[in-house]
């Protein structure tokens, strides 16, 4: 794979991202929203797909996971 091959959204995580997408995660498991070791995994990939995908404001990324997560219910 060539560099111009290589979506910006493919990019790893720098580790400022990743402190914002771990706060949203255990907020979201803190408050009840996800019980179990699958959702939670479920929860994780979600959490780092929006963000990856634009959705990088800490509170537009929690009010997104946890209507997707009140749906699934």
């Amino acid at each position: 794979m060539t560099r111009d091959e290589f979506a910006a959204n493919d990019a790893p995580l720098q580790n400022e991202d990743i402190v914002i997408c771990k706060r949203v995660f255990d907020h979201i498991c803190a408050t009840g929203h996800i019980t179990g070791d699958d959702a939670c995994d479920e929860l994780a990939t979600q959490i780092i797909y929006f963000y990856q995908h634009g959705v990088t404001s800490e509170d537009s990324l929690e009010q997104l996971l946890v209507s997707i997560v009140e749906k699934q219910r």
